[in-house]
């Protein structure tokens, strides 16, 4: 077993320009990912990233490696005044089901986005209108300046699709409707996908006959269907399988803007009292997370921006409450077992928690069985693992859909109208280090007010056969089977 170890520079030269039972040798990939669908593969949902990784759907932009947004199926786009932007579309896209591209099509396929609820993160703040210009042209205009515009509109919530795919216009439908280059030809419920080749794919032959998804939470069983050369790629693997790859695998390790955090509900009624906050907060700073559950695998926290985020790096200190001595209050931490490290880590932040005085319940499931409790405040505590760039690339945008009085994916239940009238002080801001200096001091109130206590910053790990190629080594965690990935 090999390992690499890819940084921002290795990035460029490995992401690509534009679950069967598959025998070893063929040319069909054979992924096994790590997440169970929740909502049938609909952008509208968590699910939006999993079509956008297996190679069925794509967006008008993408982002590269640094960040900065660039063509995909608009190939440009021009911003006519503060408040609306021109984008041109290219005109030799079809969708999978044949329909041709126009801005008619597209057009309305954003709106269904603007009237989804919940709206997604992407668009979380912003009011958005669409119109036609011409066949091949969209005027989007903003209520209030937006200059990161473009970087929202590569989020995987915002694929483009046919118009078959809005049968449902709530939860779109990615069989056969998108423009990437494997057309989705089955879904098996939570257990697998089925993609093939799109002939017409606008960006060449797809350099495989198709793809075979296996939807494999359990992070030892992918490992384990990677040693048995029953896949191809196995995503996320645990910390604690790396040693067990074979010799003919490889380990592909690329830092990420994610972290994990513990989300302290501003709701709860223990956790209410800012006293009691800084009580956790303090329990839990102590631990090495890093050092311990992953094995040096990981990065020490330094915020809710980790080392990825170079212009974070000289931060101001937050200044924290005084803490309350815990008198043996009853509290729930929740996570999910979907990512193998957090239940792990659940245990060492439940234990540091007891040792501090509080009663802790431990609670672990299913992403999908949690969510709607994690986002009702159901919970006391949420330890959760974070992109915090996979949205929109953005950390305003990021900052506002989860620690915004409206965010849509506000876990701490937080909301400051100080923080909001800085979040909107920033945003019309088109100097990208002015607005990550407005970003640095919302993380400074935020983490000031123990609302969220950052535990690891994270990598992707991704185990992976000899015999393939071109995988995208993507640090936004949204590209992973291209045109041109390959299996010999």
């Amino acid at each position: 077993m090999r390992r690499t170890a890819l940084g921002i520079t290795a990035l460029l030269a490995l992401t690509a320009c534009g679950g069967g039972t598959t025998a070893a040798g063929s040319d069909r990939i054979r992924l096994a990912y790590a997440f169970v669908p929740v909502a049938g593969l609909s952008p509208y949902s968590d699910d939006a990233v999993t079509g956008y990784g297996i190679g069925a759907t794509e967006t008008l932009v993408k982002l590269d490696p640094a960040g900065a947004p660039q063509p995909l199926l608009a190939e440009s786009w021009t911003q006519v005044d503060p408040l609306t932007w021109r984008f041109d579309l290219r005109d030799d896209v079809t969708f999978q089901d044949g329909t041709a591209m126009t801005a008619d099509v597209v057009a309305a396929g954003l709106q269904h986005a603007v009237d989804a609820d919940p709206t997604p993160r992407a668009l979380s703040g912003v009011d958005l209108s669409v119109a036609v210009a011409d066949e091949d042209t969209l005027t989007l205009t903003t209520a209030a300046p937006d200059p990161v515009l473009p970087q929202r509109l590569t989020s995987p919530e915002l694929v483009v699709l046919s118009p078959g795919a809005y049968a449902d216009p709530s939860s779109p439908d990615l069989v056969g409707t998108g423009t990437g280059p494997y057309e989705l030809v089955s879904v098996d419920g939570t257990t697998g996908a089925e993609l093939d080749a799109y002939a017409g794919y606008w960006g060449g032959t797809p350099a495989a006959a198709g793809v075979d998804v296996r939807f494999l939470s359990e992070g030892g069983s992918r490992t384990a269907a990677l040693r048995a050369d029953e896949v191809d790629v196995a995503q996320a693997v645990p910390v604690s399988q790396i040693g067990t790859l074979g010799a003919d695998d490889e380990l592909q390790s690329v830092p990420l803007p994610r972290t994990v955090s513990v989300h302290l509900t501003q709701t709860s009624p223990v956790f209410a009292d800012p006293g009691l906050r800084e009580a956790a907060r303090q329990a839990i700073a102590g631990l090495d997370i890093a050092g311990t559950v992953y094995e040096g695998q990981a990065d020490a926290p330094e915020g809710l921006f980790g080392p990825t985020s170079t212009w974070a790096a000289d931060r101001q200190p937050p200044d924290h409450p005084t803490a309350t001595a815990p008198s043996g209050q009853a509290i729930t931490l929740a996570t999910f077992s979907d990512r193998a490290e957090l239940p792990e880590v659940a245990a060492a932040v439940a234990d540091a928690l007891r040792t501090a005085g509080f009663d802790v319940d431990l609670r672990v499931g299913l992403y999908t069985d949690m969510e709607a409790d994690y986002l009702a405040g159901t919970y006391d505590a949420v330890l959760m693992s974070r992109s915090y760039g996979q949205d929109t690339a953005d950390p305003l945008s990021y900052l506002s859909s989860d620690f915004g009085c409206a965010g849509g994916y506000d876990l701490s239940r937080y909301c400051d109208p100080a923080v909001d009238a800085q979040l909107a002080a920033g945003s019309p801001l088109a100097d990208v280090d002015a607005r990550n200096q407005v970003a640095l001091a919302v993380e400074r109130t935020v983490l000031g007010a123990d609302a969220v206590v950052p535990v690891v910053h994270d990598r992707t790990r991704f185990g992976v056969s000899q015999r393939v190629a071109g995988l995208a080594a993507d640090p936004w965690e949204r590209s992973i089977i291209t045109a041109d990935t390959s299996v010999g």
